[in-house]
């Protein structure tokens, strides 16, 4: 049953990307998997993160029309890379959330470039640049979401004392 609610909150959100990018252009910078795996990873189980990793990837690379894999290995990357640095360092501050949200967009983003690069499919230096774009945007909104769930849970956390 969990990894029901897991699949299901997957595709919401790809669902979610599909239709606030085709309504408003800065929302096509916006990775709303990357938050569902940062989520997960932060909050929940770094195993459970790779998993929505994985599966939000395939199901990206199924709705875009990519090869099957290249979305499914970057998030699940983004995950893990995600999961190993909340294991070991404290990313309650802000400006590390940015860091660490932006960079593992970034490393998501540049293995899907290496995938397309070394597969030999035609891979274009302007998607490193939307890239860049897509890291900071995420980044950006991440840390301000995460922050507004931190706040949320220390209220109700606050209430029940």
């Amino acid at each position: 049953m969990k990894y029901l609610f897991l699949a299901i909150s997957s595709i919401l959100m790809i669902a979610a990307q599909m239709v606030a990018g085709s309504n408003f252009f800065l929302f096509n910078f916006l990775d709303f998997s990357l938050l569902l795996i940062a989520y997960w990873a932060l909050y929940r189980n770094r195993i459970q993160a790779l998993f929505v990793g994985s599966l939000t990837g395939v199901l990206l690379d199924a709705v875009i029309g990519w090869p099957l894999g290249y979305n499914g290995f970057g998030k699940t990357l983004a995950a893990y890379v995600i999961g190993q640095t909340a294991k070991h360092f404290n990313v309650e501050e802000g400006w590390i959330r940015f860091v660490l949200l932006a960079g593992s967009s970034c490393v998501s983003s540049f293995s899907i470039f290496l995938l397309f690069a070394l597969l030999q499919r035609g891979a274009s230096p302007v998607f490193l640049g939307a890239s860049l774009a897509q890291a900071l945007i995420t980044g950006l909104v991440g840390v301000l979401l995460f922050a507004a769930h931190d706040s949320y849970q220390h209220a109700h956390s606050g209430k029940a004392s």
